[in-house]
């Protein structure tokens, strides 16, 4: 199981569960909030100008095409489990990375993280700038 994987993900509809465990969380999401409730096409071969390799970037698209070239998707959507998940790993890797950091990875703002770590959660590797 990929370790970017968090518990939440079982709630995920079973094909989101397995791109999730083949390219990580952050690359699921991306592909949802570009694709997601249409029939995606797996081209059979990469192509760097390609909608997905765009989307995922190499590693992820590269990962995609091997296990499913030349399928067709039925992606769904999946926005409360995904949001869950998404929320659960930001939880835990709150001593991992800064809230910048972590606004960036996800596609998030600086607000959006705190709100999601809750009001008493300090960004501690901000601390003492002032």
């Amino acid at each position: 199981m990929n370790a970017n994987l968090s518990i939440e993900s079982r709630y995920l509809p079973p094909i989101l569960r397995d791109i999730t465990e083949l390219i990580g969380l952050p690359a699921t999401l991306a592909l949802v909030r570009h694709a997601g409730g249409t029939r995606l096409y797996v081209p059979v071969k990469y192509d760097p100008d390609h909608p997905l390799a765009k989307v995922l970037g190499h590693a992820a698209a590269v990962a995609l095409i091997e296990r499913h070239r030349g399928e067709y998707i039925d992606l769904p959507k999946g926005e409360i489990a995904i949001k869950a998940a998404r929320d659960q790993q930001i939880r835990a890797d709150r001593h991992v990375y800064t809230h910048a950091q972590q606004a960036i990875r996800w596609g998030l703002t600086d607000r959006q993280i705190r709100s999601i770590l809750g009001p008493a959660e300090k960004d501690e590797k901000q601390a003492g700038l002032f």
